[in-house]
């Protein structure tokens, strides 16, 4: 264990004198200068996470998405990073205790805008490190993510981390298969709607290959971080298979030195790692009919897990592809009476779990719009009782290197599930899944920031129910 522990502080807490933000700027800037081949430069550690280069270096365009690699893959990843930073910062003789502060945007209010430190192109009558021009319309405004973009109820309520609709996602044969798997309620949301609703279809936060090179990025997977840390610390396990354990990636330290490491090394931060979080309650979210508060005691874990040994049966879906364009949209799925009847064991018993699953969702270009997912929202519905049927987001992280991705991977559509179990109504009901955009909520007396183009059509290929056993 590190003789320090470093401690990892809440963006909005920090005093007015305090220097966290001010010595990670110019640390930016002190990165920003190194050369690009420089494996502790700015522009590769960004490229580390993914680049556009079509000559990338070794040891770049490693990140993983729609894996059950996602949270370990980036808790090493902003692990060395900021040791980078730090050693940055002390050169310049900045404060001994650095650590990467995290943005919590689920706290609400003027914590869900970016922080003010981010937003102006100048301070102090020089550029400012850690602004970038590239995000969505009002962003930089200070106009705040919508609290559905931001929440991390259903990540936090899930009890297993391997499986449909669970915390870490689903077993992942091929490293770097980028977006073409199980992906797990965290990297789901908070992760991809942040993501997608801070870079917009055009900033670089939307785009894998882009986003390390904004600031923020660091400060929102810091926080990310922190609600796996949160979720292990509510009773819930890590797995013990060792293909997930055992997998070693490659990164580069502080002196520039290549390095290895394991999930199984990295998952006490503090015994491991060397640091810890200041707080480690998310913000409070009323419970819906889906997400019981506080999710399912640890000893449901083992029982949900097991549940997802046998596959998930079809009971359902939409006749038709959904389009999504800026609007709202609606499908109604009617269930086949015979297959309700089959995956219910032949009686009217309501399943363990009925799950949603949007499937093929693909778009020639980003459409730079979250969507709420919400099963059987009632018409005219208040805000309470949105919150009340959200399931989950539909996002387009990575929905470019779907359609494009490397090597000799297939182009695929991007796919969602969602546990919709407490609001399937009565066993073998019709369901019907609504898409809300959500958008930037504007400062009072402020209009909402305005698209400088129409919105890229996208299209979901199926959206099917699936009773589990």
């Amino acid at each position: 264990m590190s003789a320090t522990i470093y401690v990892r502080r809440e963006v909005g807490s920090l005093g007015q004198d305090d220097q966290t933000l001010s010595a990670y700027a110019a640390a930016v800037d002190v990165m920003q200068q190194r050369p690009d081949s420089d494996p502790t430069s700015w522009t590769f550690q960004a490229a580390i996470h993914g680049t556009l280069d079509t000559n990338p270096m070794p040891g770049q365009n490693q990140c993983q998405h729609a894996t059950w690699f996602f949270v370990s893959w980036h808790r090493m990843f902003l692990y060395y990073f900021e040791r980078i930073v730090r050693a940055a910062v002390l050169a310049a003789g900045g404060p001994q205790d650095w650590a990467l502060p995290y943005w919590n945007y689920e706290l609400g209010g003027p914590a869900a805008a970016i922080p003010a430190a981010f937003r102006s192109p100048t301070t102090g009558g020089q550029a400012n490190p850690l602004y970038v021009a590239q995000r969505a319309p009002g962003v930089n405004a200070g106009h705040a993510l919508h609290p559905q973009v931001t929440t991390s109820q259903h990540a936090l309520s899930t009890g297993a981390f391997i499986g449909a609709a669970e915390f870490g996602g689903g077993p992942t044969p091929v490293l770097f298969q980028q977006f073409n798997g199980p992906t797990g309620q965290l990297e789901a949301a908070p992760h991809n709607a942040v993501h997608d609703a801070v870079g917009g279809g055009t900033g670089w936060m939307g785009d894998p290959d882009q986003a390390a090179q904004d600031p923020i990025f660091w400060l929102h997977h810091a926080n990310i971080d922190r609600l796996w840390a949160l979720w292990v610390r509510n009773g819930h396990a890590d797995p013990t298979d060792p293909k997930w354990a055992g997998q070693s990636f490659s990164f580069f330290d502080e002196k520039g030195d290549q390095v290895s490491m394991t999930a199984s090394q990295v998952l006490d931060t503090v015994v491991d790692l060397g640091y810890t979080y200041d707080q480690f309650v998310s913000a409070p979210t009323p419970p819906g009919p889906s997400t019981p508060a506080g999710g399912p005691p640890p000893a449901a874990a083992a029982q949900i897990s097991e549940s997802l040994s046998q596959p998930p049966e079809l009971v359902g879906g939409a006749s038709e592809p959904v389009r999504l364009s800026g609007d709202s949209a609606e499908v109604q799925i009617a269930l086949d009476q015979r297959a309700v009847q089959g995956a219910s064991g032949g009686g009217a018993g309501a399943p363990s779990r009925v799950l949603l699953e949007i499937d093929n969702i693909d778009a020639e270009r980003h459409p730079g719009t979250v969507y709420g997912v919400y099963v059987n929202l009632p018409a005219g519905a208040s805000s309470e009782q949105e919150a009340e049927h959200h399931v989950g987001n539909l996002s387009f992280f990575g929905i470019e290197r779907a359609r494009n991705p490397r090597g000799d991977q297939p182009a695929h559509g991007l796919r969602f599930t969602y546990d919709i179990t407490g609001l399937a109504q009565r066993p073998g009901d019709p369901i019907t899944v609504t898409f809300k955009p959500l958008g930037l909520i504007a400062p009072e007396g402020e209009e909402p920031a305005a698209r400088e183009e129409p919105e890229p059509p996208a299209t979901i290929g199926s959206v099917s129910v699936y009773y589990a056993p």
